[in-house]
C-alpha cells in the first residue's frame, strides 16, 4: 500500500524551513510497524513538487494552510486516493473539513496511532473504521465521531522521526536573523503543556506535559550531531523546562558525551522557570539563542490572558542570558482581550526597556479552539475570516473587541517594530552580527514590509 505523507507549502516572508516532526514522526511509526512505502512531500521547500500517485494521502495543516490542504486533497481524490487531514486546525474545527467531498477522514489530536489503525483498516478492506480513536469521518450525510484517542502516555515508544524521507539540506533554521546554518533540525524533547493561556491551543498535544526519559533525548541528539551531521538543532517544546532538573540533565549530558553544536531554544521557554544554573547549563551545552514568551508588558494584561507570569521574573530571565552572553528573543502580543491603546504602548516601550537581542510582536490571533477564539465569537467582531491569513506571527488585527479596533491593533504592531528596531543601538548590533549578512535577503524582506508600510 502506497502511502504519501503531505506538508502544504507555509505563509511566511523568510525563507527558512524546519521539517515538519508531527509528519516525520507518524512516517516513522508507520514504518516501525511494517508500513514502509511511504513518500514525503513538503511544499514548504519544494513548491513545485510533485504530488505522487497513492492509495492513501495524508496531510497536515495549520490554520494558515488548512486551505492548501484542501487543495491538495482535491488533487489526490482525483488521483484515486483515500485522504486524510490532521494537524491542530482539524482538531478543533473537523466537520468544516470532513464535509468537504474531497476529505474522507480527520485525524483528532495527536497522529502517529490514529494514522496506524486506520491505514491498516484500510490495508485490510475494513469498511467500518468506527473502533478506530480520534477519527471523524462521513457515513453517507451523517458525520461519525469515534471515540476520542488518548494522549501516547509514554514517548519513549515513539521512533525518532523518519529525517530519511527528507531533503535535509534544504532545512535551515525558522529564524534566519538569528541564524542561517544549514542544515538545522528541530527536536522535541515532551509534549503537552499544563498552562492554560487563553490565546493557545492544547487539542492536539493536551495540557499534561510528557517527557522523554534524558537517555531517550541524548540518543536522538547524538545521532542528529554525529550521523546527519546537523549543523544547528531547534528545540521545539512547549515547555522544555518546566522540570528544571531535568533540562539542567540533558544540558550537562550534551556537553559531557562531546555533543555541542550551535543550538536554540527557540518555541520560547517559560522565564519564570529560568534560574541561573539552567542557563549556564544550556550555554555550555551550546545553545546561543534563548526565546521568551513574553507576551505583555503590563501585569494586568498577563493574567487576563492566563498566562501565569510575573514580569519581575521576566526581567530576571532577561539580565542573566546577558550576563552569560546567551542572545535573546522576546515575544509580544499585540491587542489582546481588554487591552488599551495605552497599554499596548506600555508594552513596546517594556520591550526597549527589556532590551532583548530580537523582538517579535504579534497579533493576537484567535485561533479555532482557543478561548480567545470563543470570546471573541461571543462578545467581539472578527475582521478577518480568510484562513490563509491566520499565520503565526500575524501583523493585521483579527478583531474588534471593547474599544479597541483592528485597524488601531494593526498601526500599533507596526509602531512595535519601528520603535525597536530603528533605535541606533539595535541597528549597530544587528550590523556587527555576521547572521544579519548570512540573511540579508530576508533581513531586507522583513525591514522592507514594517518599514514601508504606510497604515500608521
Amino acid at each position: 500500500m502506497r502511502i504519501a505523507l503531505v506538508h502544504p507549502a507555509q505563509i511566511t516572508w523568510t525563507r527558512a524551513a524546519l521539517v515538519p516532526l508531527g509528519l516525520a514522526y507518524i512516517a516513522a511509526y508507520l514504518e516501525k510497524n511494517g508500513l514502509t512505502d511511504i513518500k514525503v512531500v513538503d511544499y514548504s521547500v519544494e513548491p513545485k513538487a510533485h504530488l505522487p500517485k497513492a492509495d492513501i494521502v495524508g496531510i497536515t495543516a495549520t490554520t494558515a494552510s488548512i486551505k492548501s490542504a484542501w487543495k491538495i486533497a482535491k488533487r489526490a481524490k482525483k488521483m484515486g486516493a483515500i485522504t486524510i487531514i490532521g494537524g491542530p486546525h482539524v482538531s478543533a474545527l473537523p466537520e468544516e473539513s470532513v464535509r468537504l467531498p474531497q476529505v474522507d477522514f480527520v485525524c483528532i489530536g495527536e497522529g502517529e496511532e490514529t494514522m496506524l489503525e486506520l491505514c491498516q483498516a484500510i490495508k485490510g478492506g475494513k469498511k467500518s473504521f468506527e473502533k478506530v480513536k480520534g477519527l471523524c469521518f462521513k457515513k453517507g450525510r451523517k458525520v461519525i465521531y469515534t471515540q476520542p484517542r488518548p494522549f501516547i502516555a509514554n514517548l519513549d515508544s515513539l521512533p525518532f522521526p523518519a529525517h530519511h524521507l527528507f531533503r535535509l539540506p534544504l532545512y535551515t533554521s525558522a529564524q534566519p536573523l538569528i541564524s542561517t546554518r544549514k542544515p538545522a533540525m528541530g527536536i522535541i524533547t515532551s509534549r503537552g503543556c499544563p498552562f492554560a493561556c487563553k490565546f493557545c491551543y492544547k487539542g492536539t498535544f493536551g495540557r499534561i506535559w510528557r517527557p522523554r526519559r534524558v537517555e531517550n533525548v541524548l540518543a536522538e541528539w547524538e545521532y542528529l550531531v554525529r550521523e546527519l551531521k546537523i549543523a544547528e538543532i531547534a528545540l521545539m517544546d512547549d515547555t522544555f523546562n518546566l522540570d528544571i532538573d531535568r533540562a539542567i540533565r540533558i544540558c550537562q549530558e550534551i556537553k559531557r558525551r562531546g555533543l555541542v553544536i550551535p543550538w536554540r531554544a527557540s518555541s520560547g521557554i517559560r522565564a519564570d522557570r529560568a534560574p541561573k544554573k539552567l542557563l549556564r547549563a544550556m550555554k555550555e551545552s551550546g545553545c546561543h539563542m534563548v526565546a521568551f514568551g513574553v507576551e505583555s508588558g503590563v501585569q494586568r494584561i498577563l493574567d487576563l490572558m492566563g498566562k501565569d507570569l510575573l514580569l519581575e521574573n521576566v526581567v530576571k530571565a532577561f539580565k542573566i542570558c546577558r550576563q552569560l552572553r546567551i542572545s535573546t528573543m522576546a515575544f509580544f502580543m499585540i491587542g489582546n482581550l481588554g487591552e488599551t491603546r495605552q497599554e499596548i504602548e506600555k508594552t513596546i516601550d517594556f520591550s526597549i526597556k527589556l532590551d532583548p537581542d530580537f523582538a517579535q510582536f504579534a497579533v493576537a490571533t484567535p485561533f479555532p479552539g482557543t478561548q480567545l477564539f470563543d470570546l471573541i465569537k461571543k462578545k467581539g467582531k472578527m475582521k478577518i475570516i480568510d484562513w490563509d491569513k491566520y499565520y503565526m506571527f500575524g501583523h493585521e488585527g483579527y478583531f474588534d473587541y471593547d474599544k479597541l479596533k483592528a485597524e488601531e491593533v494593526t498601526k500599533l504592531t507596526t509602531q512595535a517594530y519601528r520603535r525597536f528596531y530603528l533605535r541606533p543601538k539595535t541597528i549597530f548590533g544587528l550590523i556587527r552580527r555576521k547572521q544579519t549578512w548570512l540573511g540579508l535577503p530576508n533581513v531586507i524582506a522583513g525591514s522592507a514590509y514594517y518599514l514601508l508600510r504606510k497604515d500608521m
